[in-house]
């Protein structure tokens, strides 16, 4: 199992909520780690302090991920300030917005691949580029992507095609040295307006950061996993 500490990381998405506690948890255990943004450039520089202050090197860069240029200039710049790059986490999820079917449109079909597939696609392999001597890549899916939401159609195609990708990625890459998971968190940090509910999981608590924190150290450290969608819901999957 490779040791996080001193380990280079990019984490997509890292200046708030889940992306955030990931890039937190992976600098306190030895890791230089970069992180991404869209528009939360204060919590990103907050964010970008806490690992400094760890001891450990960090950049805070500004990209638009649905952008392939951005998507892969970003792995490049993060590669550029870290000096390399051993592990690149994704965590940018754009379209969570409830919406039956019938109503949504080309805008919120968009937001949810452009930043989400495409994103996770074109940085991943901007990310194979700079990992010569092998790396990680770690997507953050959903258990939206393996169940129907009919809420949510367009966030959880996003997340099924981000599933599929780790499962064809791993098996490109892997003789490359690289290895592809993912980790499909279940109610963990709900947006702003959607409530979960301790009665969705099997175990009876909602999920923690720590929980998802956990899955992708898991990822990183385990050697012969690849291709493979770690499910961290409590259970949720279980439930009817």
């Amino acid at each position: 199992m490779p040791e996080i500490d001193g380990l280079r990381v990019l984490v997509a998405g890292g200046s708030h909520r889940v992306g955030r506690a990931i890039a937190l948890d992976l600098a306190s255990r030895g890791a230089d780690v970069a992180i991404s943004y869209h528009s939360s450039a204060a919590p990103a520089e907050e964010t970008r302090a806490e690992i400094e202050a760890m001891g450990r090197r960090s950049a805070a860069l500004a990209a638009d991920v649905s952008v392939v240029e951005q998507a892969a200039g970003l792995v490049e710049r993060a590669a550029a300030a870290l000096g390399g790059l051993d592990v690149y986490v994704h965590c940018p999820s754009g379209g969570f917005t409830p919406r039956k079917p019938a109503e949504v449109d080309e805008e919120l079909w968009d937001s949810a691949l452009d930043t989400t597939a495409k994103g996770f696609f074109f940085a991943a392999q901007a990310a194979h580029r700079e990992m010569q001597d092998g790396g990680v890549i770690v997507a953050i899916t959903d258990v939206a992507g393996l169940q129907p939401w009919p809420a949510f159609a367009s966030h959880g195609a996003a997340k099924a095609a981000m599933i599929y990708l780790v499962k064809t990625l791993a098996l490109a890459w892997g003789r490359d040295g690289l290895r592809v998971c993912g980790v499909a968190p279940g109610p963990v940090l709900m947006p702003e307006g959607i409530a979960g509910s301790t009665e969705e999981t099997a175990i009876g608590r909602l999920g923690s950061p720590a929980d998802v924190n956990q899955a992708v150290r898991f990822c990183i450290e385990a050697d012969y996993l690849t291709g493979q969608n770690v499910i961290v819901d409590g259970g949720r999957l279980l439930r009817p």
